[in-house]
């Protein structure tokens, strides 16, 4: 499509479709109404059967018709997502009405699907406005048919906390697909920076190349012609031995180069790494020496990977404009960071150094630093040069204000605590109706204590799941021994445990997942065989607690899977997502630059280094051999020196054509 058809396209997108959502119903558009609708109606129609409810027929038919529209306005959620929340909202306080009871699923569904599209495709304002217009008109709705003050302010907080748990989850999936479009624009930049970074290690391996060998073997050629043409043997001589040192001058540099070149960062972390690469440099004649400070600990594989990179190309930098002088290479495990100081001294006064480059070395170093959000800085220091790197081995900024992640975590904290007491004193039966004012106070606040933990369920999601399953254990054994209608209200609490192995499955940085649900199942197991035991109608056998904890523990264990599978394969699978992709923008541009080095260090041992090597050992033979021995040699060097260069030559220009 060209420019105009994509024009065109964007004109007739309908008004108030948001910029890449689908404008027109799809298939899931269509599937999920007709999902709700089949489970509204059915599952109505079984708790009325289930409850002996007689409806009237003209109340059924107005029930079915507001079921049915609200679920028809569903399949426009994502197109219009505001007037289909209204609609859902009204259609179902609508049959709630007509059912005159809450025993129903008439209402909940359809609005709740309206009111997380809402918060998915629009802004913070007017998702809240949705969450709370969603949550009064749910309570209202349901005023009328309640029977006491308990009843209502149990409702409300239901409804209440479900508008705002809904509000803050679409809110954290638009935010989630945001972050996602960041991150695939970030990988493209990447790509293109990839590119860039190759075409500018190509240009520096050039220049490189021709400082080292070009000038020296093109004089080898020139001078070794001159030579042999003259026919002079004293000046044969002199100039195999220029030869000979040239060429070992030349192989100590290209040697040097390709080493430094080197394979791509080790695995084992700065470690291992840095001190391969800096006896490597040591072994052909660089005295680098490396001091490492701190108690050294593993890093994120971007931080470690730029540490390296930094570090490997600060030594090739004092390689070539400093050669011979003695470099330092410090590394300082601080808090919340890793420094790096690579430091060189004055090269000798005989030392020729090259000219200044074009300065994207160091460039590049500092792009790698910022990308960290850590700092960099390079310059002359005591005749020599220094780098200093500070990289951040924390992962991602502080948050300096709450948001709706820590919204949702207070909701469902607050959601966990307060619904099993409210249970407990909502007629017509309140389960500790009969309790004692003290044994009341004692469970209602064991009750809300539950629910602390689930604050922290995604900074230590394990350590969560294990405070709750102790708590709990505790209390089934210490005050459910003695009230079974508490054992009754630990059941009820049973969503407790689903959110912690959801965190767990979800949030867990370290070792496997799975165990969350065989651990979150225990209590269940202590709570059911502490109900069954305690139970006056049982008959107490030997088989009655094994019975009780296998039951408990499978029933809890079916229950708690499925949490586990869910924030396996959602929130676990974005988090694996995110991280890839970081750490695939981190070492992008280093694996292009490794990449042109390795195919260079090939073409160099292939052919310069081997006609080089040829050519030292031609020029020696030559200087011990008589005087046919040596013009034979010299002509023998003048063409190796020549091949050498034709190589390099050719290596450069394929180099060029990239």
């Amino acid at each position: 499509m060209g420019k105009r058809g994509k024009r065109k396209a964007e004109v007739t997108r309908p008004p108030g479709v948001p910029r890449g959502a689908t404008p027109w119903p799809g298939v899931a558009d269509f599937a999920v109404p007709a999902g709700l609708a089949v489970l509204q109606l059915g599952g109505t129609w079984g708790l009325a059967e289930l409850n002996d409810l007689r409806v009237a027929q003209g109340r059924w038919m107005l029930t079915i018709a507001c079921v049915l529209a609200g679920c028809v306005a569903l399949i426009w959620r994502r197109a219009a997502p505001e007037p289909v929340l209204a609609a859902a909202i009204a259609c179902s306080a609508g049959a709630v009405l007509a059912m005159g009871t809450t025993d129903s699923l008439v209402s909940g569904l359809a609005d709740s699907v309206a009111l997380y599209t809402l918060a998915v495709h629009r802004g913070r304002v007017r998702a809240m406005a949705g969450g709370a217009v969603t949550g009064a008109v749910s309570v209202a709705s349901v005023v009328p048919l309640q029977h006491s003050p308990a009843e209502v302010a149990l409702n409300a907080m239901l409804s209440v906390l479900s508008a705002v748990v809904i509000t803050a989850l679409g809110q954290l999936r638009a935010e989630y697909k945001r972050r996602r479009r960041a991150l695939a624009e970030q990988l493209a930049e990447a790509e293109r920076a990839r590119r860039a970074a190759a075409g500018s290690e190509r240009e520096r391996l050039a220049r490189d190349l021709h400082d080292v060998a070009g000038h020296h073997l093109s004089a080898v050629v020139v001078h070794s012609g001159a030579v042999a043409r003259g026919g002079d043997p004293a000046m044969a001589r002199e100039a195999l031995s220029a030869a000979a040192d040239t060429g070992r001058d030349v192989l100590r540099a290209l040697t040097r180069l390709v080493d430094v070149m080197g394979p791509d960062v080790p695995d084992g972390g700065l470690g291992t790494s840095l001190p391969q690469l800096c006896q490597g440099l040591t072994r052909l004649g660089v005295p680098v020496s490396l001091v490492v400070g701190g108690r050294a600990r593993k890093l994120r594989p971007e931080v470690s990977t730029a540490a390296y990179r930094i570090v490997q190309e600060s030594l090739t930098n004092a390689m070539r404009y400093a050669p011979g002088a003695p470099v330092t290479v410090e590394v300082g495990y601080v808090p919340g960071a890793v420094e790096l100081t690579v430091a060189n001294e004055a090269p000798g006064k005989d030392t020729t150094v090259p000219s200044l480059g074009t300065g994207r070395g160091i460039s590049g170093m500092g792009e790698r630093a910022r990308s960290l959000e850590g700092t960099l800085t390079a310059g002359p220091s005591g005749g020599g040069w220094t780098v200093r790197a500070s990289l951040p081995t924390s992962s991602g900024k502080v948050r300096r204000r709450p948001g709706w992640p820590e919204v949702l975590d207070a909701t469902v904290a607050a959601g966990c605590a307060t619904a099993p007491p409210l249970l407990a004193f909502t007629p017509p039966e309140p389960l500790l109706g009969s309790a004692s004012p003290g044994l009341a106070a004692l469970i209602i606040g064991l009750l809300l204590l539950r629910g602390v933990p689930l604050w922290w369920r995604r900074r230590a999601p394990y350590l969560v799941l294990g405070a709750l399953a102790a708590l709990d254990i505790a209390a089934a054994l210490t005050v459910g021994a003695h009230s079974q209608q508490f054992l009754a209200l630990l059941l009820i609490g049973a969503p407790a445990e689903m959110v912690a192995v959801y965190a767990v499955a979800g949030h867990a940085r370290r070792g496997p997942t799975w165990p969350a649900a065989l651990v979150g199942a225990v209590p269940w197991a202590v709570t059911f065989t502490t109900l069954i035991v305690t139970d006056p109608e049982t008959e107490q056998t030997s088989g009655v607690i094994p019975f009780g904890l296998g039951t408990g523990w499978g029933f809890g264990l079916l229950v708690l899977l499925p949490f586990w599978a869910w924030g396996r394969a959602v929130t676990g699978r974005g988090r694996r997502w995110e991280a890839t992709a970081r750490e695939t923008m981190a070492a992008r541009e280093g694996e292009a630059v490794q990449a042109e080095r390795n195919r260079v260090a090939l073409g160099l041992r292939a052919t310069v280094l081997d006609h080089t090597a040829r050519l030292v050992r031609s020029a020696e033979a030559g200087l011990s051999g008589t005087g046919e021995d040596v013009k034979a040699a010299l002509e023998a060097v003048t063409e190796l020196a020549r091949a050498a260069l034709l190589d390099m030559r050719a290596l450069l220009d394929a180099l060029e054509r990239e």
